[in-house]
């Protein structure tokens, strides 16, 4: 005869079935109301979480510009960089042709200038010096009216003081009756030009003139810079209706000296005017200097003299 089983079972199906439905009725539940807890917090709250998305996509937006801003510029600094390099080699190369040049101008011997001769002019009988209205530095002309030239280049500087001294001692002996006009000029590095007076007149020469006059050249003495540009301070004097040019020049004009000659020679012959020339410093040591002065005086129906330190 079997015996009767004794195990006792907790759970049995029907048991299951009940705890599975009220499983399903919970999760019916949850998605049934679901979309109510997103709205069961304070609206303040929510809206300052979408302030806080909006700045954090406004700050990712910056970022963005920020992160392509600092690759333009670290493109642009590999540029200057290369350009840089580029300029640094030139300047390497141009330094090594400047050494080369100085070895090479240290290795040619410099030559002694060739001392010439000091022209003393020759003083005139004075039967033909009767009619001279003018005579100052020997220079002697009947002139009545005189446009000063003065080089006011750069290596005038050294003889400043002897060029203010020779001007000034030139308008010693005018007076009433005579007219005069200064030219200053230097290249700097086209002509620069002073005229005096500024209206490019003749002024008589008067004492208050001529005081005018020495200040001017005065003024004139602290301005020496730049170049030579002979040929067109000639060209300015050579506007003024006066009857001699003097020119004071201590150097070699920019311009070839015989072309001044040859060109200020052949615009004279309508104006007839007489252009003395005077050398300032040390002239004997330049010959070329000069045989330029004189030539131009001689051509022109003037004279020459040297002034020295």
């Amino acid at each position: 005869m079997r015996r009767p089983s004794r195990e006792t079972s907790i759970f049995n199906v029907s048991a299951v079935d009940l705890f599975a439905s009220a499983l399903g009725a919970f999760i019916l539940l949850v998605m049934i109301l679901f979309p109510y807890y997103r709205n069961a917090g304070d609206d303040s709250a929510h809206s300052r979480i979408q302030d806080i998305l909006e700045q954090r996509n406004l700050a990712a937006g910056e970022m963005v510009e920020l992160l392509a801003s600092q690759q333009r510029a670290e493109a642009e600094l590999e540029q200057l960089n290369e350009a840089n390099q580029g300029i640094e080699q030139r300047l390497s190369r141009k330094r090594t042709e400047l050494k080369d040049l100085k070895t090479q101008l240290a290795d040619i011997p410099i030559a002694k200038p060739v001392p010439v001769e000091e022209i003393i002019p020759e003083v005139e009988p004075a039967g033909t010096t009767a009619s001279v209205e003018f005579s100052i530095l020997g220079l002697a002309t009947g002139a009545k009216s005189f446009v000063f030239v003065i080089d006011m280049s750069g290596s005038m500087m050294a003889f400043s003081e002897l060029m203010l001294d020779s001007v000034l001692e030139m308008f010693k002996p005018l007076d009433e009756s005579n007219s005069l006009a200064i030219v200053g000029y230097q290249g700097d590095p086209s002509p620069v030009i002073w005229n005096y007076p500024e209206r490019k007149q003749l002024m008589q020469a008067t004492p208050e003139n001529l005081r005018q006059a020495s200040e001017f050249v005065i003024g004139l003495s602290r301005r020496f810079a730049g170049s030579t540009p002979t040929h067109a301070a000639l060209m300015e004097a050579l506007q003024y209706k006066a009857d001699a040019i003097i020119l004071l020049s201590d150097g070699q004009p920019d311009t070839n000296p015989a072309y001044i000659i040859q060109d200020i020679t052949n615009k004279n012959r309508f104006a007839g005017m007489e252009i003395h020339t005077v050398a300032i410093g040390d002239y004997t040591q330049n010959r070329s200097l000069v045989m330029f002065l004189q030539t131009l005086s001689q051509r022109n129906n003037g004279d020459f003299v040297g002034v020295s330190r």
